[in-house]
């Protein structure tokens, strides 16, 4: 430690250790009173400006009422708090990382019957985006970057998908009550690692088509029956049958005409000549 005195305006470095004691006082007391661990989940709806473009702004209202009535109705079911609607996006946390997953699961078939209902040109089709670490709670509101990467899962997510991070899966108390597997690995906006993101299946009959390895079926046909495979047969084989027939036809046609000109020509040149 320097003998020299200290000079009007010189910074006191006793001062400075103890402001820098207070804020690791002050971190450790946000961290014990306001962060928890939590699964967050973002929601957003696909397909609602088409919507609105083809029957107006009336049924685009009515429409995001109802997805926001099976949001918050899923969110209650499963201990979730809805912590705000975004426009047609909402962010909700839960406790545990099952009670998200099963709120995601009940969303998306609530969805599936009501595009069945519905009748819309196009099916609006919802995305779910799940991450699973530390948040800080503040009053009704929740920040952290735990909150960002589930934004960001979100937006990975295909219309239909609940997609949700390695952290989540490992944190779901049962891993065999949703059917999950791996699905891609992803770069999320601001991350300079990839994340390995996880697919949760919610329709019976894509769990079955992935099960048996098969492509599942796309988001614009998510809630309804696949085309049985000896239906997809006859209308490749049929038309190439059809095809071939016509074409034998039309071959053996040519060369039956030539040979009946061949021997009428026969017969008639001797009639001719005599």
């Amino acid at each position: 430690m320097s003998d020299e005195p200290r000079r009007p305006g010189d910074p006191d470095t006793d001062d400075i250790d103890a402001l820098l004691e207070q804020r690791e006082q002050l971190e450790k007391l946000v961290r014990e009173r306001f962060t928890k661990r939590l699964t967050v989940m973002f929601t957003d709806l696909s397909g609602s400006t088409a919507l609105t473009e083809s029957q107006g702004d009336i049924a685009s209202r009515a429409l995001l009422k109802r997805y926001h009535d099976i949001v918050a109705r899923a969110i209650g079911a499963h201990a979730g708090t809805l912590v705000k609607t975004i426009g047609d996006g909402v962010l909700a946390h839960y406790q545990g990382a099952l009670d998200a997953l099963r709120a995601s699961v009940q969303i998306q078939r609530a969805m599936d019957e009501y595009n069945v209902e519905a009748r819309h040109k196009k099916p609006v089709l919802v995305r779910i985006g799940l991450h699973t670490g530390e948040a800080i709670l503040d009053h009704n509101d929740i920040f952290g970057d735990t909150v960002n990467t589930a934004s960001r899962f979100e937006s990975s997510a295909s219309p239909g998908e609940i997609l949700l991070s390695e952290a989540t899966y490992d944190a779901l108390e049962n891993k065999t009550e949703i059917y999950c597997r791996y699905a891609r690995d992803i770069s999320l906006k601001g991350k300079q690692e990839r994340f390995r993101a996880y697919r949760a299946f919610w329709n019976p009959a894509e769990i079955e088509q992935d099960r048996r390895g098969e492509q599942p079926a796309s988001a614009a046909l998510v809630g309804r029956k696949a085309t049985p495979a000896w239906k997809l047969a006859l209308m490749i084989v049929v038309p190439l049958l059809a095809l071939a027939v016509v074409t034998w036809f039309a071959s053996t046609r040519g060369t039956v005409g030539v040979e009946d000109t061949r021997s009428i020509q026969q017969s008639v040149t001797p009639q001719n000549t005599r």
